[in-house]
């Protein structure tokens, strides 16, 4: 028995997708934080050669405009400019001075050029200086090792940023590992129930036909009880071997649904009439609501009489005093929904989902005492998604359960 391989499949995509994707994002994210450093330490370049150039002219004749934001260049003027500007120690102490106010401890060279030249190109920032013919000069600030110190800021983050994402594709490396692990040891369980299901078959019918053929031989064990329980026994478990072999069909996706156009009402009868005996036995009152002659659907008979016959069952035998149930079918836009609801001892609030998964049962004390793999339910699901409708769970325990089926009504196209 295959398990769901678009299932399994999809995980080490998805994972690799998630990686991808926060690498994706973190790179982005460093990309920005990396532009944020690298203006701010422009922004404090200027602020220092501003103070600076201004202390050499005795005022404050640093105005910024809006080209000195978009360019890092601030325009100055009225002053008179030190000779020997890129020697002067003076000069260089106190821009040291105010690079290391700003908290910039980095070697710099200093120039004095007669163009304007961009900052982000050269790592160089410059302020406006007015010669003494009347023309403007600029002082040029240059940083060799910029890069390496912003850079440097970023170390930690870096390291932080490399250590999240070697973690998570460690945790998802281990969750696909865990997950395959768990896939292999599930199909070898169900493998093995599979292939006993198809060991049992065999001996179990040949039960069946001993049974039929000693009550033949001798009539008076035809109404034998012992012989009677052997019977129902036998049928009983050929019925939960043939359930385990049709879900093993539908999952490797081997069967196909022999689909005709069938009469509700004469569907929903005929599992009544089938199940005759065993509401005899439970002395249980079965009530079967008036619905149109013309409902329809387009459906397997067999697969969908088991629907109705596995809820039913559920409904006699979950009930601990006698059971009342009620078929409700009703019409709608797209399809009809059926209703089988009883006054059995309901089901666990955190347990409603779970009882449709195979070989899941609730685990609510004497609930175990009734026989079976827990697959009837399972099966029921199954069923009727592979005809278009669904299944849903209405339950509260010592309250009863409503279990409603919808079925899309007749399309041949289906």
């Amino acid at each position: 028995m295959n398990w769901p391989k678009n299932k399994f499949s999809t995980l080490p995509i998805a994972s690799v997708l998630a990686v991808v994707g926060l690498v994706v994002f973190q790179l982005s994210w460093m990309r920005h934080s990396r532009n944020l450093s690298e203006e701010i330490f422009n922004q404090r370049v200027c602020m220092a050669l501003c103070s600076v150039v201004e202390d050499y002219g005795g005022g404050m004749l640093c105005q910024k405009d809006d080209a000195a934001e978009a360019t890092g260049l601030a325009p100055m003027g009225g002053y008179t400019l030190p000779d020997n500007l890129e020697t002067d120690s003076t000069f260089r102490a106190d821009l040291r001075q105010a690079l290391d106010f700003y908290q910039i401890d980095l070697d710099f060279l200093v120039s004095v050029t007669a163009e304007k030249q961009p900052c982000g190109s050269a790592h160089q920032c410059a302020v406006t200086l007015p010669g003494n013919d009347g023309e403007d000069a600029f002082v040029t600030v240059v940083f060799p090792d910029k890069e390496s110190f912003i850079t440097g800021k970023m170390t930690f983050m870096v390291l932080a940023t490399v250590l999240i994402l070697l973690f998570t594709a460690a945790v998802l490396l281990f969750a696909n590992r865990s997950l395959r692990k768990q896939k292999r040891l599930l199909e070898t369980n169900v493998d093995f129930f599979n292939n006993m299901a198809h060991e049992f078959r065999t001996p179990l019918t040949n039960m069946g036909l001993a049974l039929n053929m000693l009550a033949k031989k001798q009539p008076a064990l035809q109404d034998d009880r012992l012989v009677e329980v052997l019977r129902r026994e036998n049928n009983r478990m050929l019925h939960e071997v043939e359930r385990v072999l049709h879900l093993a069909s539908l999952d490797n996706g081997d069967y196909t649904l022999q689909k005709e156009r069938l009469s509700l009402k004469n569907l929903l009868q005929s599992v009544l009439d089938d199940m005759e005996i065993s509401i005899a036995e439970r002395r249980a009152k079965v009530r079967l609501g008036e619905m149109p002659e013309h409902l329809e659907v387009f459906g397997d008979r067999i697969h969908l009489a088991n629907v109705f016959r596995n809820l039913l069952d559920n409904a006699l035998k979950y009930s601990k005093e006698q059971p009342e149930v009620r078929i409700s079918v009703k019409e709608q836009p797209r399809g009809i929904l059926v209703a089988v609801e009883d006054n059995g001892i309901g089901i666990p609030a955190g347990q409603k989902e779970l009882i449709f998964e195979k070989f899941q049962r609730a685990s609510r004390g004497d609930l175990h005492e009734q026989k079976g793999f827990g697959l009837g339910l399972a099966y029921v699901k199954s069923m009727v998604e592979m005809h278009r409708g669904f299944v849903r769970v209405f339950s509260e325990e010592r309250r009863g359960s409503r279990f409603e089926v919808f079925l899309p009504t007749f399309s041949p196209v289906q």
